[in-house]
């Protein structure tokens, strides 16, 4: 199983690795950071691994091994190798981590599971975030043009947007106050969770991501703010070469931030995953949504050919949330979309009839080929940007 997620994650790391980079020094990222990469460490131990990533190519070296010192305490990597040796007579454990640079800014999450502090089988989510100019902490206030009024803003959209969303099977649901930890990526903000706050459907620590544009009115999108150096701001907000960064990512097969892949097998992306529901139906085929912070808002389409989907592969990839490039979900009109992307290949129009059977809304749907996908931007009836689906 970590195999096959390593291979997941791997490759949908390549993918979008260098249209990130690219994008990210577009928006402002520092060219004197455009060498500093991350290697991986791991460590495997009878039966536990561990992995964290690494710093390397920092012109200062003083305050790179300042960075790295400061990933290992973050996310209590020195905890957790102690932890290990101490796990050889008996139990196991799991350490992996995602994330990456960011132009000066550098942001992981790390996930650790299993035999963490006794017999009994736990799951936690560390993150480190750290500006790489100095090797300062970056705080969640930082992210905010007024601090106080960001974490006002951003535990009402939690108690009002996203705890209605949430299982009622859930054993802990409790969304605030906000958690320490959080992980940043150019799609949006992830909070981290412990689990007597909040546990997933699979008994795992929660996690939620939001998208940037949802809680645009209270962010610093100044231009030396950390979002606009992440090039976060170039996410919510078009340029001129936004119809091309988004062509270069559909070419892909991917949505940039949503660990999955057209053409991955779908039954490791469900185990790693558990399902938030119950595969749903649609006209041609079966969508998921799948139970993570990763995947809130999207679905993932495939055949419906048996019951079983042990040999199904990810056909398409549907997101009803999230910022791409200025396409952002909920706000971006037709006409705004067309004058980053251009006239459409070919459009329909989804009545309510064809809407129920395709599990959307009324509206309209402008379709574009890039390269051997097809990016679908559907409409509600009023003009308005629902749903963000690539397939084949």
């Amino acid at each position: 199983m970590r195999e096959s997620w390593e291979k997941i994650r791997s490759a949908v790391r390549r993918a979008v690795a260098g249209i990130t980079a690219a994008a990210v020094l577009a928006a402002g990222g520092s060219a004197a950071f455009a060498e500093v990469s991350l290697e991986e460490k791991g460590l495997e131990l009878a039966g536990s691994s561990l992995h964290y990533p690494v710093l390397t190519g920092m012109e200062d070296e003083v305050l790179q091994k300042a960075v790295n010192d400061r990933i290992l305490e973050d996310t209590e990597i020195r905890e957790y190798t102690t932890r290990m040796s101490q796990l050889l007579s008996g139990g196991s454990m799991t350490v992996e981590w995602t994330g990456g640079i960011l132009g000066d800014v550098f942001s992981c999450a790390v996930s650790a599971s299993g035999n963490l502090t006794d017999s009994r089988r736990e799951h936690r989510w560390t993150g480190s975030n750290i500006d790489l100019r100095d090797g300062r902490e970056i705080l969640l206030d930082d992210l905010f043009s007024d601090p106080e009024a960001g974490r006002v803003a951003l535990e009402a959209y939690l108690e009002e947007e996203v705890l209605p969303e949430l299982s009622a099977h859930l054993l802990n649901c409790e969304l605030t106050p906000l958690p320490e930890a959080f992980f940043l990526e150019r799609e949006g903000l992830t909070l981290l969770y412990p689990m007597e706050k909040l546990t997933t459907l699979k008994d795992r620590a929660g996690d939620i991501r939001i998208s940037w544009n949802e809680i645009r009115e209270v962010l610093n999108t100044g231009e030396d703010g950390i979002l606009s150096r992440i090039g976060a701001v170039s996410m919510m907000e078009a340029d001129e070469q936004s119809g091309e960064r988004i062509r270069a990512m559909a070419s892909q097969g991917c949505l940039e931030g949503i660990p999955a892949k057209i053409g991955d097998r779908l039954k490791p992306l469900t185990d790693r995953w558990s399902l938030l529901t119950d595969p749903d139906v649609f006209l041609g085929g079966r969508c998921f949504a799948p139970d993570g912070g990763c995947f809130r808002g999207v679905l993932l389409m495939t055949d419906y050919i048996s019951e079983s989907w042990d040999d199904s592969v990810v056909q398409g990839i549907r997101a009803d949330r999230g910022c791409w490039e200025g396409l952002c979900i909920g706000e971006t009109s037709r006409e705004a979309w067309q004058a980053i992307l251009g006239e459409p290949d070919n459009t329909a129009a989804f009545d309510g009839e064809k809407a129920e059977a395709y599990r959307t809304v009324p509206g309209i749907s402008d379709y574009y080929r890039c390269g051997d996908y097809i990016l679908q931007l559907h409409a509600d009836e009023a003009g308005v940007l629902a749903s963000l689906i690539l397939t084949e």
